[in-house]
């Protein structure tokens, strides 16, 4: 069994992770959410913020003292504020780099004696095309395009230990995020969809990440990628090729 952490795993992408993992039944996961679901076997969860230094800690310690080592991370808690310089607030924009760029760079800095005792160790980030192509968040996307820099360094600083560093990049996915954030209504959200599906040239979006993202993810920690590290993998139904 390989020992993977999993932040922000109850919905959206993380959840479709989380799920995909199970059903494979030759991952351990250790899941750091601000909730936790159900018990389920070879699931463990650390109810915390991915910005809080305590909790980050709690988390090591949980896993130090349950297994010892890490063989994996999945960084993939994320937030998202709409609007660009003239409408985004300063407090807005701190929030995303927060939790979109410092919080992997912490959580991996705090697991990173647990990775070099792992067996064929490897990090992914989950990031997005906003990384590539500008998008209606100035936040998010200057976020995830540090979080893909800091993936490629981090590859070429670790790649003396073994450890495989590496970043997914989706198109838009279905989640919850810009709704429970208040930046839209659920009107607003779905009519944004509809109109944005036409854009990829397989005609949809993600709706369902346990099926068109996690395999790519299970893909960069597996041992069929030993030789992969520093690459930013889009999985974007042909979004950026179309324009």
């Amino acid at each position: 069994m390989r020992m993977v952490l999993v932040t922000g795993g109850t919905s959206g992408i993380g959840k479709g992770i989380v799920d995909y993992f199970l059903n494979l039944g030759t991952y351990e996961l250790i899941v750091l959410s601000r909730q936790a679901r159900a018990d389920e076997t070879n699931l463990h969860y650390v109810v915390g913020d991915v910005t809080n230094s305590d909790d980050i800690e709690q988390t090591y310690n949980f896993i130090n003292e349950k297994y010892g080592k890490l063989d994996g991370i999945v960084n993939c808690a994320g937030i998202i504020h709409a609007g660009g310089i003239e409408k985004i607030t300063l407090s807005e924009w701190q929030e995303t780099l927060d939790v979109n760029l410092t919080a992997p760079f912490t959580i991996i800095r705090q697991m990173l004696p647990l990775l070099k005792k792992g067996q064929n160790p490897a990090i992914v980030n989950i990031s997005s095309i906003s990384s590539i192509q500008s998008g209606d968040s100035v936040a998010y996307c200057a976020s995830k395009a540090g979080l893909d820099l800091t993936t490629q360094c981090l590859a070429k600083e670790l790649g003396k230990y073994n450890i495989r560093v590496n970043s997914v990049n989706p198109g838009m996915t279905r989640s919850n995020l810009w709704v429970a954030n208040g930046s839209q209504t659920e009107q607003e959200y779905e009519s944004m969809l509809e109109k944005i599906t036409s854009e990829y040239p397989l005609q949809r979006i993600c709706e369902n990440p346990m099926q068109d993202i996690a395999p790519t993810v299970e893909l960069l920690l597996s041992e069929k990628s030993l030789w992969t590290t520093g690459s930013l993998y889009v999985v974007d139904g042909g979004r950026l090729a179309w324009k």
